[in-house]
């Protein structure tokens, strides 16, 4: 049976700006679990020790049999609906330090009218080995359903190979229904980012997916293929062992019931 991908995201790890010793601990952490894979969060690695830190850890990560991620919080779209075109040069240049095979972003402020998709395919035809994922994030602009709909139905009648990062959590934020989203946004999915939200005095907290067999995480990823990647997006602790007890939750979850994965 088909055992899907699963990623560690370093802001599993770490709320905060990381030096170099905290990265190479996370990524021997993870190298040693049964993690297939590490998201590069940008936003945590001081700007200064940017383009060192990336250029220095790809022979780690190959190392340690790792796949990359690299996330970064820069929108596609700018605030007049433009391309955000330096910054995005700038991102997949920097994902080829990590030989990172996916890059995920959030949307931005697309808008049907003036966002123009052939500026952004000219941009990606320049990095035919990087593939752009865009995630639903926890703003108005990209984490509610119509500005990411309109953007995946466009992008995908003019051709853009652009795929979805779907956030189960992050849909609250902006109080979306997420089996809604999960219908329409189903057939771009290919990176599925597992956490639990909770809300307490009007504040939204993420917390560790909860192990219940009825829990609601558990229909959503049952029906997503095994082999469509999955990632842990929620305090592991640093733990060796806490990472494989919750990837031996989400496989044994797909084992249950896996006929849905085809449908």
């Amino acid at each position: 049976m088909l055992m899907s991908a699963i990623y560690i995201p370093l802001n599993s790890f770490f709320d905060k700006k990381i030096s170099m010793k905290d990265l190479l601990q996370a990524i021997s952490i993870v190298g040693k679990s049964k993690a297939t894979g590490i998201e590069i969060r940008r936003e945590l690695i001081k700007e200064e020790d940017l383009l060192p830190v990336l250029q220095n850890i790809q022979p780690i990560l190959h190392k340690a049999n790792l796949y990359t991620v690299y996330s970064a919080p820069i929108p596609v779209w700018n605030n007049l609906g433009t391309v955000n075109e330096q910054a995005l040069h700038t991102v997949l240049e920097e994902s080829n330090f990590l030989s990172a095979k996916w890059v995920k972003l959030p949307l931005g402020h697309y808008d049907k009218k003036k966002s123009d998709l052939q500026a952004l395919g000219k941009i990606l035809n320049k990095y035919p080995n990087v593939s752009l994922l865009i995630e639903n994030d926890q703003t108005v602009e990209g984490g509610k359903i119509q500005p990411l709909a309109s953007f995946f139905e466009n992008a995908s009648i003019f051709g853009l190979q652009i795929k979805m990062t779907f956030d189960i959590g992050n849909w609250a934020f902006q109080q979306e229904d997420a089996y809604e989203a999960f219908q329409i946004f189903h057939p771009y999915i290919f990176y599925f980012h597992l956490k639990h939200v909770v809300k307490q005095d009007n504040l939204f907290f993420t917390v560790p997916l909860p192990p219940e067999q009825t829990a609601d995480w558990r229909k959503m990823d049952q029906c997503i293929s095994a082999s469509i990647p999955r990632a842990l997006e929620f305090s592991l602790e640093k733990s060796m062992e806490e990472i494989n007890k919750y990837i031996d939750i989400v496989q044994s979850n797909q084992g249950r019931e896996n006929s849905h994965a085809n449908n």
